[in-house]
């Protein structure tokens, strides 16, 4: 009785038990160390909330200024009949609206004819309480300024860019301007309503204190480095509020302070900010990576952001990630050290049985195998291996046999090769006592054999001679072909007319084809007196006359291949080539040479090929020429068909 088969993957399994509960245990250790990543979420959470909070805060007073202003506009036009009555409605607004650091009309020039051109009523409530005048001067031609000039294109209000007042607050201020419309529909003036630009810094830097201050962040910042900022931009990038005053007043904006080397983040956040989205971005300012969070400021036109430094959000994140790493790796250590004793103890057997692999892997194929004792995996493994080394010396002795056989069989094809092409002509030039025919054709099988075939011969003045394709590739084809060529020259050393020839040929072949074979084939014959070509096309590719440079298809008659339909009546066709002109004959493997990517030669490249060549050059050159073009179109794809060339020149006296 048989020892019960002890499994070596349990032991292997108990073994990674022990690693798995060492691991565990120091993971266990370092649970609570994990959850500081989570960190970097909340942080990130914090900052969107606090953008969302602070936008609508600095929304809420911008809407509080719009709506001002617009209760202002429309107590100034019910009021427009007299300048005084102007005057001590914008005094009046001023004091019940504390939000806006003043306001004031620009009248359209000479609106009121008694206060000349420059008319334009300012109120403003400072420490000495509220007071109104008229600070419009030819030195102060308020038409020119922005605030104006956008009020008057503008039917529901705009805000101005960011500019210093000196005839009015005598301040930073961006200004909401509205239209005036008096009762005859007509622009009479602007109102502006001003927001100091002092009140709106110092709001963002009271929030850039808090948010420096808050003990959410490590300050691991240097002295010199901008901790957490934030500005606001207007709609085309200018700044409205920055720590850097400097900034607003220099007539720069946003987009004028990328860094070169980030230059397509950074001008994503601008595009992001005036087109009025909400989102966050990592980006280059000032040499530093921030992450920029975002929000639009209620239809003003303008951005806010809050910029975090990266390293402040990512720096304790990696310092708790190094120590799980480091003592991740030290577990590690402790747990291969303990499996790999052991195991090296239970797998030495595998060791033997691999050097005794490896010497079978060098063809010895009789090298012993190692006994194994332990009933497990390892003693299956060395009987599989047994049973391996005995098959691998049955299927070398095969191998051995089988490659001496295809050896013999690739060279007897090469014999059939060599037999096939002598059948062919390949004497060139052909006729080297005439000159009045130039002919040379080629065959490229795309096996070791193949069934195209071309052959000409001369008597009583004529050349007789034909193309053709057989159905197929390979011996089989092969076979066929050399039955054609045979029946085309001996039928041709009698025979005058192609279509009789294609006929004879058509019925013998039809009478023996239990293979159901076909062949195109074109024959014809060219009196070289008279250049009277009468020919015959059963099924084949239609030959291209070459005249003056200019090539042309042949007329043919529509015929079946031949083998298919032996009472197939044969159409006899004639024309007359002109002295100097060239029959360019070929087969369907040129046509359908194909690429890689299975485009195809075809007929258009043929002519391409043929256009332009004059009648001097000799049938081999257009050959090669056609050839070459070919082998440039296909590349490295693998020929898939035989491909024939046949060219007939006839030539000047």
């Amino acid at each position: 009785m048989s020892k019960p088969m002890k499994s070596f993957s349990g032991r292997l399994t108990r073994i990674i038990v022990i690693i798995v509960l060492v691991s565990m245990t120091i993971i266990s250790f370092l649970a609570f160390i994990l959850t500081a990543s989570a960190f970097y979420k909340s942080f990130r959470e914090h900052f969107v909330d606090a953008i969302d909070n602070i936008s609508s805060n600095i929304t809420l007073n911008l809407e509080k200024v719009e709506i001002a202003a617009a209760n202002i506009a429309d107590e100034v036009t019910w009021h427009i009949t007299s300048p005084e009555i102007v005057t001590s409605t914008l005094l009046y607004e001023i004091e019940v609206n504390r939000t806006l650091t003043g306001c004031g009309v620009g009248f359209v020039p000479d609106y009121f004819p008694e206060k000349g051109r420059w008319f334009e009523p300012y109120a403003q409530y400072t420490e000495n309480g509220a007071s109104v005048q008229d600070i419009g001067s030819d030195s102060h031609d308020y038409h020119q300024c922005e605030w104006y000039t956008s009020g008057l294109s503008t039917r529901d209000g705009i805000w101005s860019r960011p500019y210093l007042d000196t005839d009015g607050a005598h301040t930073l201020l961006c200004t909401y301007s509205l239209p005036i419309i008096n009762a005859d529909g007509e622009i009479a003036g602007v109102l502006g309503a001003d927001l100091s630009l002092i009140w709106l810094t110092e709001l963002m830097h009271a929030i850039d204190v808090r948010e420096n201050e808050s003990g959410l962040l490590p300050s691991i910042m240097g002295n010199k480095d901008r901790g957490i900022y934030s500005f606001i931009l207007g709609p085309d990038g200018e700044y409205i509020a920055h720590p850097d005053r400097a900034r607003f007043l220099n007539g720069k904006n946003f987009f004028d302070y990328a860094d070169d080397g980030d230059f397509g983040q950074y001008r994503k956040l601008g595009e992001a900010m005036c087109d009025g989205k909400t989102g966050e971005d990592i980006v280059l300012m000032d040499d530093r990576r921030y992450e920029v969070f975002y929000a639009p400021l209620s239809d003003s036109g303008w951005s806010m952001a809050i910029a975090v430094p990266l390293i402040s959000l990512l720096g304790p994140a990696l310092s708790f990630g190094a120590a799980i790493l480091l003592l991740s790796l030290l577990g590690l250590i402790i747990a291969s050290l303990i499996s790999h004793r052991a195991i090296k103890k239970f797998t030495r057997p595998l060791v033997k049985l691999a050097d005794s692999a490896t010497e079978v892997a060098r063809g010895k194929f009789d090298t012993p195998l190692p006994v194994i004792k332990t009933e497990d995996e390892i003693r299956l493994l060395r009987d599989s291996f047994d049973n391996m080394q005995q098959s691998l010396s049955k299927y070398i002795a095969d191998l051995t046999e089988t490659t001496a056989q295809k050896a013999s069989m690739e060279n007897e094809l090469d014999v059939a090769r060599k037999i096939q092409m002598s059948m062919l002509p390949i004497t060139w030039p052909a006729f080297p006592d005439r000159n009045d025919i130039d002919i040379y054709g080629s065959v490229t099988p795309a096996k070791a054999v193949g069934g195209d075939l071309y052959d000409f011969c001369l008597r009583d003045g004529r050349l007789y001679f034909c193309i053709g394709d057989v159905s197929g590739k390979g011996v089989p084809a092969s076979l066929v072909m050399t039955v054609i060529s045979s029946l085309f020259r001996t039928l041709s050393a009698s025979e005058d007319n192609p279509e009789r020839l294609m006929s004879v040929i058509n019925s013998s072949m039809a009478a023996r084809n239990e293979s159901l074979m076909f062949v195109t084939l074109f024959a014809g014959a060219l009196d070289l007196e008279t250049g009277e070509l009468k020919y015959c096309n059963a099924g084949h590719n239609v030959p291209v006359v070459l005249e003056d440079g200019v090539p042309r298809f042949l007329e043919t008659d529509a015929n079946v291949p031949v083998g298919i339909m032996s009472d197939w009546k044969y159409s006899l066709q004639s024309t007359v080539l002109s002295p100097g002109s060239t029959l360019f004959l070929y087969t369907d493997g040129l046509t359908e040479a194909a690429r890689v990517d299975g485009s195809l030669f075809g007929e258009e490249r043929v002519f391409s090929c043929l256009t332009g060549l004059n009648a001097t050059t000799s049938s081999k050159d257009i050959v090669a020429h056609i050839s070459a073009a070919v082998e440039s179109f296909v590349g490295d794809a693998e020929q898939s068909d035989d491909l024939t060339m046949l060219v007939i020149r006839t030539i000047r006296k």
